[in-house]
């Protein structure tokens, strides 16, 4: 602590908890400035210089000051937290975005209220209008957006109504909403991750895909068909298989392959969830991979590297969806619904990332 924080502390009353005026005295700057260093301004914890947070920080040390984060409101009289809507808690990816936007909200001063929608459209507007009660400053859509107009028409009305009413709303993921978003190159990566297959030997290929109304399944779909393409690879109709975007659709859809699989080089599940329980499934079949058949995934799941060295995927970086979400939610100048961030995947083949 300074020195000269120390000698003023002397001359302030100890018959009373210590104020943010307070604090302001003895740091030797305005209530404004403390406020700013402590509780976060424009740029969170960032704002102001080292020195001055120090100081701040030191006074406020020295008085024994907390901040009341429940008493913390911005300007419009907001909360100061970020509402997160993710469709599974327990979903690898929907936690490392979690994990993203959480970090990401500790650098600026701010809370972030988790909210599940189970992949349920009634369930994900009804969170959306209770939202509008809790007065938090920005809302992070990261949930599976599809094609199905009506669904994608009611969310847009709950956004726009949170926007009109001075919550700033952010959309994870490629969707037609006009508002602003964190993006991710789903359709190249993918096309990359069939060139790489192909360019390997492997000719004879299903896919597994969530039903055809996700945005994000279908384009690495359409990615990872290209890329076949290019190498005049087609794959039949009857091997592009649609099931839940989890680990039991993985499983599910193996059964559905049936006897096709004793006739394939590789199924590529359009994520790492659908290739674990793919994996699993053909195990119980007396079916090894990647000894027998190779299955490959999407978003690179740590885990999977660690007990398969050349498991073959897409590294997401989906814990760089927290800063991006809360860069375009929270700091000036990047509120502009046209706003995108994008992201890229890095293809891994046979353990190998792909330098593009």
């Amino acid at each position: 602590m300074h020195e000269s924080a120390r000698g003023r502390k002397s001359k302030l009353s100890v018959n009373k908890p210590p104020t943010l005026a307070d604090v302001a005295r003895l740091a030797g700057v305005s209530v404004p400035t403390a406020s700013r260093a402590l509780n976060g301004g424009v740029r969170g914890k960032d704002s102001g210089s080292p020195e001055l947070r120090l100081r701040v920080l030191d006074a406020a040390d020295a008085l024994g000051y907390a901040v009341n984060p429940a008493a913390q409101t911005t300007k419009g009289g907001r909360a100061r937290t970020v509402a997160l809507l993710v469709s599974d808690i327990e979903d690898f990816g929907s936690a490392t975005i979690i994990s993203g936007v959480m970090h990401a909200a500790e650098k600026r001063g701010v809370s972030v209220a988790v909210r599940t929608t189970l992949d349920d459209p009634l369930r994900e507007i009804k969170l959306l209008s209770a939202l509008r009660g809790e007065r938090h400053r920005a809302v992070v859509i990261a949930t599976a957006r599809t094609t199905d107009a009506h669904r994608e028409q009611a969310l847009e009305a709950q956004l726009r109504t949170l926007d009109e009413h001075g919550t700033r709303v952010v959309i994870v993921g490629d969707s037609d909403l006009d508002f602003p978003a964190v993006t991710v190159d789903n359709h190249e990566s993918s096309r990359l991750l069939a060139d790489a297959l192909a360019r390997s030997g492997k000719r004879r290929f299903a896919i597994l895909a969530a039903p055809p109304i996700e945005i994000t399944s279908r384009d690495r779909v359409h990615g990872f068909l290209q890329g076949l393409a290019e190498h005049d690879i087609a794959v039949p109709e009857s091997n592009v298989v649609h099931q839940a975007f989890s680990r039991d659709g993985g499983y599910a859809a193996i059964d559905e392959l049936g006897d096709r699989i004793r006739e394939l080089d590789v199924i590529a599940a359009m994520s790492d969830a659908m290739a674990v329980g793919a994996i699993a499934r053909l195990r119980e079949l007396g079916i090894e991979s990647p000894r027998d058949l190779e299955v490959t995934g999407f978003d690179h799941v740590p885990m999977l590297g660690d007990v398969l060295p050349r498991f073959s995927t897409v590294e997401v970086p989906l814990e760089a969806f927290g800063e991006a979400a809360l860069s375009l939610a929270l700091d000036e100048g990047l509120s502009d619904p046209s706003a995108r961030i994008a992201l890229y995947g890095t293809p891994i083949v046979h353990g190998e990332p792909i330098v593009r």
